[in-house]
């Protein structure tokens, strides 16, 4: 069964987020994130996917859930030991640019990766979700009311009708996930033509 036809059959609360950069010291600079500590950063992340994020519930990472490293055996084993902190044991991860490629270590950490979920009835959402890392202008179901959930931009992106950066650094988000379905319920107020766009 793939990750879409996973997420459309369950009856688990799902939640989004995107862009944590665990153990990225150079983020809290770059993305202007007020911690004294890269420590400090990862624990305050992990904290706050704890309290919204049950174990039994579904967590899709939109990317980026670890910084650019040199991937060595130390290095998988403080990302997995970052990751085991974790409540949720469901973590599906849309690989993000600074998520290793054809790392099978770091692909066992989550439930699965994929480069791109794009699926019809997730969560009881009617309407097409395309759930990548990177902003798109066009996507699937664009023109008949789908929504694009993405991250990468740190909150810093245009702003496009049923478009929405789930990212921890975005505006709105406190630096934790969001439910699926309250992100659907206020991208519903936006129109739902694919050449509309919002000021």
């Amino acid at each position: 069964m793939s990750t879409a036809q996973y997420l459309v059959t369950t009856k688990r609360r799902i939640y989004v987020t995107a862009d944590t950069h665990f153990g990225h010291e150079e983020s809290l600079a770059i993305f202007a994130r007020k911690f004294a500590s890269v420590e400090e950063m990862d624990s305050a992340f992990i904290d706050g996917i704890n309290e919204v994020v049950g174990a039994k519930d579904i967590l899709i990472h939109l990317g980026d859930f670890t910084g650019p490293r040199a991937w060595n055996a130390a290095e998988f084993k403080r990302v997995a030991a970052l990751r085991d902190r974790i409540v949720c044991r469901r973590i599906h991860l849309v690989r993000g640019n600074h998520d290793p490629l054809d790392a099978r270590k770091f692909d066992r950490m989550f439930e699965s990766v994929d480069d791109y979920i794009s699926a019809r009835g997730i969560a009881t959402i009617d309407e097409r979700l395309v759930l990548f890392h990177y902003p798109i202008e066009q996507w699937q179901g664009r023109p008949n009311g789908g929504f694009h959930l993405h991250g990468h931009v740190h909150g810093h992106g245009e702003a496009v009708a049923r478009r929405c950066d789930v990212g921890v650094d975005a505006a709105g988000n406190n630096m934790r996930p969001q439910l699926l379905s309250d992100v659907v319920a206020r991208l519903r107020q936006s129109p739902a033509s694919g050449f509309v766009r919002i000021k």
